[in-house]
């Protein structure tokens, strides 16, 4: 699988992060990598239901957006689970991320 090409549920999260975005304070580069990670290291892991694992961080950003428009928060909730359900690890993140996310 091609974790760059956009999936349907990460369309849907940066349309409509982008149509809040209206003071363009979003960095759109680190959330979409956020998005990558989260697509590339839940890979194939699926839920009770048979979705795609990463669609639930996808979805619980979407949700957040509502609240808190901020990088670090929507980025947080994109990777939220990676630790505990992939091999992941705080100091990848931190490298990648940053402290605040990790």
């Amino acid at each position: 699988m091609d974790y760059s090409v956009p999936c349907n549920y990460s369309i849907k999260l940066i349309d409509r992060l982008k149509s809040l975005d209206t003071k363009n304070v979003l960095d759109f580069e680190i959330i979409n990598k956020a998005v990558y990670w989260a697509r590339k290291y839940h890979g194939d892991q699926k839920r009770k239901s048979g979705e795609l694992y990463y669609t639930h961080p996808l979805e619980v950003a979407y949700m957040v957006s509502d609240y808190n428009l901020k990088t670090n928060v929507i980025v947080a909730s994109i990777l939220h689970d990676i630790i505990e359900d992939t091999e992941v690890t705080v100091e990848m993140i931190q490298s990648t991320f940053g402290h605040r996310i990790a």
